[in-house]
């Protein structure tokens, strides 16, 4: 399959984001319905599931972490204190894998409920964002114009974004352990109470960056030579 052109991957690839723009454009638009209709509503009975992470204390204590849409679980110690440790193929068996990185507060604040509804619209906004910007650089390569001049500035906006979220999903999921901690009691689980940041997703969003300068040193060097002939 062609890469360039009308009826490429490139083509294909913009349809099927057109396609999520819309969809994310309609949960939008009824976050902020529901957000202005919230005061409207009588209380009580807000329930609300929001993202966290948490360590789980017992014996062999399990740390949970959040560095995508679920948690990644695992042992902190291989054995419990004042006993052996475990053989490999033990070791193996207790590993938990992935668990679901959320938890439901029942009665929550109306306050609260609508700081997560304006989090949600910002990372809505955020998602329209970055799809705008690939659609952009996408719509050059259907028309065969890999270099074109706006395309190393989009590619930059989206490692730019890709960071700025990265710190603010941080920054969300650490604001939802601190009210989790003081709401929501459950034995032998421990919310974290400081910012987990995923460098592994800083570091792609650097990777980005710099793919952004080849595009922009490609597009000079294209320039150049269209200049010369």
């Amino acid at each position: 399959m062609r890469v360039l052109g009308k009826g490429s991957a490139a083509s294909i690839i913009s349809v099927v984001l057109g396609f999520v723009r819309f969809f994310v454009a309609i949960g939008l638009a009824i976050t902020a319905f529901a957000t202005l209709v919230l005061p409207f509503v009588p209380p009580p009975g807000y329930r609300v599931t929001v993202p966290v992470s948490f360590t789980v204390e017992g014996l062999s204590p399990l740390h949970g972490r959040r560095p995508g849409f679920g948690f990644e679980v695992g042992r902190k110690d291989d054995s419990a204190e004042g006993e052996p440790a475990p053989d490999n193929a033990a070791r193996k068996r207790a590993l938990l894998d992935r668990v679901d990185g959320s938890v439901t507060i029942d009665d929550a604040s109306k306050a609260f409920v609508a700081a997560n509804a304006v989090a949600l619209m910002l990372i809505l906004v955020y998602g329209l964002f970055i799809i705008d910007q690939v659609r952009a650089v996408l719509r050059t390569l259907i028309h065969g114009n890999p270099f074109d001049p706006a395309n190393g500035t989009h590619i930059r906006r989206v490692g730019f974004a890709v960071i700025a979220g990265e710190f603010a999903r941080a920054m969300l999921v650490w604001a939802e352990n601190l009210y989790a901690a003081g709401h929501v009691a459950i034995e032998g689980v421990r919310f974290d109470t400081s910012p987990d940041i995923s460098f592994w997703t800083l570091i792609y969003g650097l990777i980005i960056l710099v793919i952004a300068e080849v595009f922009r040193a490609g597009t000079r060097l294209d320039q150049e030579q269209s200049l010369t002939i």
